[in-house]
This record gives structure tokens, sequence and C-alpha cells, in this order.
């Protein structure tokens, strides 16, 4: 739960933050598709086990596995308390998209996910936010998508362009990846405490000129970057 909800003067921030925001969050907190191994029919009902996810897991890529705890049965009276979690190991990886190497904690099933996926972008990119679970993983998701949105990208690498397009989205909306809950009222505060440092007056002017160019069909772009100077009322 976001500390921030504690405050009433800032609870009306999640109201105003983008729509496309708000959508991706609530996707990522719909719970994980998991596969699990379908045991014979029996009397007892089987539930899904519970998972945690230690803070380690956020600066990491565990696939979406996590800590399971329950019982071993030693003698047919005797339980004995044990937890399971995943097998990590370090390995090197590297980003086109980044064109750099990293060397990332992971899990063996997020390790065989990405060997599926043909290398670590297609697997931060493809894969759905609430099956990272992983901070790391968003921070690099954004990273990427900031980098693709770039215009020095888009020339230089026209090849990678083309490869990852269909995960291309606006600048605007890929500075919000990846943010929690914090982070994006943070960032909504930021922009609006920005927007209120400039006089109305001159928000108003602007849409007024720009008003008269759609309508005369004429562009006066020096005029829009001086008028804040010389326009006096």
């Amino acid at each position: 739960m976001s500390r921030f909800l504690f405050y009433p003067h800032v609870r009306g921030v999640i109201s105003r933050l983008p729509e496309h925001y708000k959508r991706r969050h609530l996707r990522s907190r719909l719970p994980a598709t998991i596969k699990y191994i379908q045991g014979y029919p029996s009397e007892a009902f089987e539930l899904a086990p519970d998972v945690l996810f230690p803070e380690d897991s956020q600066n990491a890529l565990w696939g979406g596995e996590g800590i399971v705890r329950g019982f071993i049965e030693l003698k047919p009276s005797y339980r004995c308390p044990k937890t399971w979690g995943p097998d990590l190991r370090q390995h090197i990886f590297y980003s086109e998209i980044l064109d750099r190497w990293m060397i990332i904690l992971v899990s063996v099933t997020a390790l065989k996910q990405i060997e599926n996926l043909k290398g670590i972008d297609n697997y931060i990119l493809e894969t759905p936010e609430n099956e990272l679970s992983s901070r790391l993983a968003m921070y690099l998701k954004r990273e990427m998508l900031l980098k693709m949105s770039s215009d020095d990208f888009q020339r230089d690498r026209p090849d990678l362009v083309t490869k990852y397009s269909k995960f291309t989205l606006p600048r605007e909306e890929a500075e919000w990846v990846g943010l929690s809950l914090d982070e994006a009222i943070k960032k909504q505060l930021k922009l609006e405490h920005e927007q209120a440092q400039t006089p109305k007056k001159y928000i108003f002017a602007q849409n007024l000129l720009e008003q008269l160019d759609r309508s005369t069909g004429s562009s006066s772009e020096g005029r829009h970057q001086l008028f804040p100077i010389h326009l006096r009322f």
C-alpha cells in the first residue's frame, strides 16, 4: 500500500494520474498465471501454495518464482517446517537495445524463459508486468522503451526499430512505465508544480495564438517563443 494514501490532501493526485498509467498499474496487480503440476484426484482439496516474494527478489529476475513454506513428513506423526526457494545463479546478459552487458541474478526458470524468447530484451518487453514481479525488470523495461523512443536511436539503429516496432511507445507514455504508485504520485506532483510556475495569461495567450495559426494556416514559431518577453498585459 502506498504511504501517500494516509494523506488526504494527496489522494486527489491519484485521480489526476494519466489514464495509460492507471490501466497499466491495474494490470500489474492481477495475479500471475502460474502452471501447477496437476496431481491425482483425491478427497482433499488441493489449494495453490502461498508464495512469498522477499525484498531481494526485486533486485533480480526470479521468473515469477518465490519462496514457498510448508512441511516435510519425517515420521507418520511428525512434520518438520521447511521452505523451498528458486535455484538462483549469476549470469551475464547483453542487451542490444541498451547496448551494454549486465550481470544479473536469475533463477533457472527465468533463464529458460530468456532462452526461449531469444534474449533478455524480448523477455523484458514481452513478459507481462504481473509475471515479472521485479522492480529491476520494470526499470529495465522503462529504460528500453525510453531508448527506443529517442530520435538518436531511431536514426542510428533502424534495424532494431523495425525488430521491436510492436513494443514502441510515445516518450510521454514510456516515462511512466514501471513506476510504483509512490513514484507516479511524486512525478505527477512535480509536473503540476512546474506547470503552476507558468502564469495563466501566458498559457491562454499561447492557446489563442495556436488557434489563430490553425485557422489562418500560417506559422509563427518565433513569435510563440518570444511572446513571454514581449507580451504585456
